[in-house]
């Protein structure tokens, strides 16, 4: 027994071990972590081997080096405080730099719903394309089974049945040889089921037909005598067995492409460096809306904070009167929006907004005779985005600048009525300029939270009304965040577009958090 392990057990008793298990508590106190830490590591390895041998060598590489790190950190005694940091930095790392970090990648690709396959992939699927030459015949099949072994049976549309010999369900090896017979009974076929649990081994199986033909398999119940289209030469170009054209893979425009540049479907993801970006900003059908939508973005960001910060501002000194009767209860009739889940509370408001049903309309027709087309005119639909964005917003700035005011200290409102003032100069002279520093950067913060704000729009207008000037999905009501979603998963599926986007966005966002933190530190040290 170690050393350490007899200093464990000497120190039972006087650890509080119970007297009638002292060396088995020592014991799991000793290996249990060890135990823990062994089985963890072996986890780690397993996940990292089943993702190499799955293809994603990346991944597999970076839960290796992982294992690698926590092995380090958590077998040397004198980086045990990483051991608390560790799982912090790991989650960080997973939920924050990587997906930073893929999204960029993507941005310098040409990754969509066109340009999907890796560029091995496309090959293959090319080279496994078939097409029927002249003569070419189509068979009925069926799969019959005899004991634990099948023979494959085939049928033309002149009635001429074909039988193999047996073969046994794993079978990839030689062509089976299919003979001409006067019948053979479907009676206890193989099941679809069966058909479908066995379509690996049918796909691989070639059957040799008596006019020297050879079938493979089409459908799951039909088998044809189709040839390949392609053929791969040794440097790599493609040879079209119908027309014998020539395909060469287009490292710079993700497609294999004939002589003539007539690009062959499907497209594979390649790298283009900042051809995404330049896209944004040189394309006539791209530039000119999305400058637009930027333009639209920063005024929606600025007019929600300013204006929702005005009305919380206005409400809290209200609502910070002490001789103001009920207000607990008009507290929590305003902060009401802010505890509705904003999909249920923008639908609800969208309804009110309806030309012909809604209440908004019901009243302005009563009053001034009106039914403004919220939903068709671009002006009124940004202005509907506004009151709603402000209708969301006011609650909270109305509860931040209640617990502002209530920092104030009460003696310099008392020596302004000494002195005679009123509660407009109050306002303007004592609790607006004490809350600004503060509130500062709580304002910076909420207006790039607003760039992101994807959510409202997609609920309430769907970018609608749509830009009629570009080839891609933007609307007039889009944001920078709805217009990267509507990129990505609307349209052509750009993702490699809507990553661009995304990165922009993220440089902006991230300028302005930064902004935040020097204000919020400068406020904080002159306080």
């Amino acid at each position: 027994m170690s050393d350490v392990s007899q200093a464990v057990l000497a120190a039972a008793p006087d650890l509080g071990v119970r007297p009638m298990y002292p060396r088995w508590r020592a014991y799991a106190a000793l290996w249990g972590p060890r135990a823990i830490g062994l089985a963890a590591l072996m986890v780690g390895l397993g996940v990292a081997l089943k993702l190499y041998l799955n293809g994603q060598w990346l991944f597999g590489a970076i839960a290796l080096a992982v294992v690698c790190v926590g092995c380090f950190v958590y077998m040397q005694a004198r980086s045990s405080a990483w051991c608390f940091l560790f799982p912090g930095l790991l989650a960080a790392s997973l939920f924050v730099l990587l997906p930073i970090a893929y999204t960029a990648s993507l941005s310098t690709s040409n990754y969509s719903s066109q340009n999907l396959l890796t560029f091995s992939r496309a090959t293959e699927y090319l080279l496994t394309s078939r097409y029927m030459p002249e003569g070419a015949q189509r068979y009925g099949f069926a799969l019959l089974p005899e004991g634990k072994r099948y023979r494959a049976r085939l049928e033309n549309d002149a009635g001429e049945v074909f039988l193999s010999d047996v073969f046994a369900p794993g079978h990839t090896g030689k062509p089976l040889t299919m003979k001409r017979v006067s019948d053979a009974p479907l009676d206890g076929q193989a099941d679809t089921a069966t058909l479908i649990r066995s379509v690996g081994v049918l796909k691989r199986l070639v059957l040799q037909l008596p006019d020297g033909s050879a079938a493979q398999m089409s459908s799951l119940r039909s088998f044809d005598t189709s040839q390949p289209l392609y053929t791969r030469r040794a440097d790599g170009a493609l040879i079209n067995q119908q027309d014998h054209t020539v395909l060469r893979p287009n490292h710079r425009s993700g497609y294999y492409e004939t002589e003539r540049g007539e690009k062959v479907a499907p497209g594979f993801a390649v790298s283009v460096g900042a051809a995404q970006f330049v896209k944004l900003l040189t394309d006539e059908g791209l530039s000119q809306p999305f400058l637009k939508v930027f333009g639209w973005t920063l005024a929606y960001s600025a007019l929600t904070v300013l204006l929702s910060f005005a009305a919380g501002l206005a409400l809290a000194t209200v609502l910070s009167w002490q001789e103001l009767r009920w207000r607990e209860t008009y507290k929590l009739l305003f902060y009401l929006p802010s505890a509705v889940p904003m999909m249920i509370a923008v639908l609800i408001v969208k309804m009110m907004f309806f030309t012909n049903t809604g209440e908004v309309n019901a009243v302005l027709d009563t009053v001034f005779g009106i039914r403004p087309e919220w939903f068709q005119s671009p002006g009124l639909t940004r202005t509907m985005v506004v009151i709603v964005s402000v209708w969301l917003y006011f609650p909270y700035m109305m509860m931040l600048c209640l617990g502002l005011i209530r920092a104030i200290p009460p003696e310099l409102y008392e020596a302004s009525a000494l002195a005679g003032a009123g509660p407009l100069t109050n306002f303007t002279h004592i609790t607006l300029p004490l809350i600004a520093r503060p509130i500062l950067p709580v304002l910076i913060a909420c207006f790039a939270s607003t760039f992101n704000n994807a959510g409202l729009i997609n609920y309430l207008t769907g970018g609608d009304p749509s830009y009629l000037d570009t080839r891609d999905p933007i609307g007039m009501t889009d944001l920078l965040s709805s217009t990267a979603f509507r990129m990505a998963f609307t349209g052509g599926s750009n993702f490699g577009l809507a990553a661009a986007i995304s990165v922009l966005l993220f440089l902006i966002v991230a300028v302005l958090a930064f902004a935040s933190l020097r204000l919020t530190r400068n406020s904080g040290s002159l306080n």
